[in-house]
């Protein structure tokens, strides 16, 4: 783990010491556990460590959970461009892929910062210290969800290791899911988490016991499929009305809902919680983070001319939608539907609106426009830019309740939630709602969020859908025309016993043999 390099570079420090009188002059920037937290502001301190840590996940975990899905091809400037990219939508990555290496250790720092603050502070000597530890059992059941649901069986980390616990092994289904459990109903119970004082307070920016409640009910739905038992289906429906019934979250109508991520709209009634990017003008690259400049229309060499009312310019054009995506939504929706136009945009709808394509591009002629960057959000190029990560959005709550009922016997409410987003995408509302219908609505509300692929893995379905991704790639010529090129893969698409999990990290097996490598990797 990369936590271990951080506890022995600490552990040597704090082992430093010399009889010479100038060497005993305290070293600056080395912390001492034996004396600090102490303090509401040193406490303060080691929390914002934690959300800085989950800020630096974005740029990795969205493109990486994106790209592997059936809604996006890797895109960028041609095929080739990025190659660890096109290994990640083609189903050609390994352990040494840099986006899931650097996710897998992102998770890891978060967990180390956690065991930091869990394992130094007492809860009991301030608000600020109990809301702190219980923040950090929070990010640690999440950085765990994200680990089991991706990677299978990765190490239990849950405490600062010595010396000879470093080389931890893989851990049982069954021991990850309870420690996700116990961290997250730590957390939700505490009763010094942050919580909204009303429904349009934007000012509350820590985790809130809403967020871990929904990422509690999320994990039950999990559980109940990898674990085998049903009754997780209940509590998961039960702890996801509690979010829903708090009165403090709703779906967000102020708006175009293609606007709804927009600066302008951050922390807003819907999101339940983001990562602040403050827009300070003396620091601007405070808010670097490559992920703008990627998910936004391929631009930086001249390939489109970009109205600046339309999005930004000087994107690099990668996380490309699929047709199946767009085939769904019509299909499902109808071909203009509002909230189809209102996530896609078409060649010819932007056409229409002023843009011009002066080259080929790696494209559809479908373009993300619920994601795209807007001009007044950026100071350099898309990767510099102003606008929230955004992790949970009530309406996803909406619908793994829906799931969550329908599963536990409770279809009244499910077409109650299921309705209530149908009703903001302009769709009339349906008499009945069974598992299908909820899917789609997920796919198509959540589309570009980082959902899709664990959702495929959790319902059975990513060998049927996934298992052509990686045979061609999209060419579109400046007036449309789209026309699909061989990627050259001999061996391509999901396979079944190897992309259930990602593969560890080459270092991480290499220097821990005790770690078992995932199958087929």
């Amino acid at each position: 783990m990369k936590t271990r390099y951080i506890i022995l570079t600490v552990l040597a420090a704090l082992a430093f010491s010399s009889c010479d009188k100038f060497l005993d002059v305290p070293r600056k920037g080395v912390i001492d556990y034996n004396t600090y937290y102490k303090t509401d502001d040193e406490i303060e301190s080691a929390g914002i460590t934690m959300y800085s840590d989950v800020r630096g996940w974005y740029y990795n975990v969205m493109l990486v959970k994106n790209i592997i899905s059936d809604d996006y091809y890797a895109g960028g400037a041609a095929h080739g461009d990025n190659v660890d990219m096109d290994a990640l939508g083609e189903f050609g990555f390994n352990s040494e892929t840099g986006q899931i290496e650097s996710s897998f250790t992102g998770y890891y720092n978060l967990i180390y910062h956690a065991n930091v603050i869990i394992g130094h502070i007492d809860p009991g000597q301030s608000a600020a210290a109990a809301q702190a530890v219980a923040e950090a059992h929070l990010f640690r059941g999440w950085a765990y969800f994200e680990l089991t649901t991706l990677w299978g069986n990765p190490p239990i980390v849950d405490h600062e290791l010595a010396p000879s616990e470093y080389k931890q092994p893989n851990a049982a289904t069954e021991d990850l899911w309870a420690l996700v459990e116990s961290d997250l109903t730590y957390a939700v119970n505490s009763n010094a988490l942050a919580r909204k004082s009303s429904l349009n307070d934007n000012t509350t920016w820590r985790v809130t016991k809403e967020f871990g409640q929904a990422l509690l009910g999320k994990a039950y739905l999990w559980m109940a499929w990898e674990l085998g038992d049903s009754s997780y289906y209940k509590k998961a429906a039960d702890m996801l009305k509690n979010v829903i019934n708090s009165g403090l979250y709703d779906l967000w109508t102020d708006g175009p809902y293609g606007d709804m991520r927009h600066s302008a709209y951050k922390m807003n009634c819907e999101d339940l919680f983001e990562s602040i990017r403050v827009n300070d003008l003396d620091n601007q690259f405070d808010n670097f983070d490559f992920y703008g400049a990627m998910v936004s229309w391929r631009s930086s060499g001249s390939e489109m001319t970009i109205p600046a009312e339309v999005s930004c310019t000087g994107g690099w054009g990668f996380m490309v939608p699929t047709n199946d995506l767009l085939s769904t939504f019509e299909s499902y929706e109808g071909k203009d539907s509002y909230r189809r136009t209102e996530t896609l945009k078409t060649y010819d709808e932007l056409k229409a609106m002023g843009v011009v394509w002066n080259m080929n591009t790696l494209s559809t002629g479908i373009f993300n426009w619920k994601g795209r960057f807007m001009a007044d959000e950026i100071a350099y190029y898309a990767m510099v830019n102003t606008k929230n990560p955004l992790w949970m959005r009530f309406s996803e709550v909406l619908l793994l309740a829906a799931e969550a009922c329908v599963q536990s016997n409770d279809s009244a409410s499910a077409l109650t939630y299921v309705n209530r987003v149908r009703t903001r995408a302009q769709l009339p509302a349906l008499s009945s709602v069974d598992l299908n219908t909820i899917k789609t609505e997920k796919r198509l509300e959540l589309c570009g969020e980082g959902q899709r692929f664990q959702d495929l893995l959790r319902w059975g379905e990513a060998e049927a859908r996934l298992k052509d991704m990686g045979n061609v790639y999209p060419k579109m010529d400046p007036n449309g025309a789209v026309s699909w090129v061989p990627t050259g893969r001999s061996v391509y698409g999901f396979k079944k016993g190897k992309h259930e999990h990602l593969p560890y990290p080459y270092t991480e097996v290499m220097l821990n043999e005790n770690v078992i490598q995932n199958p087929g990797y």
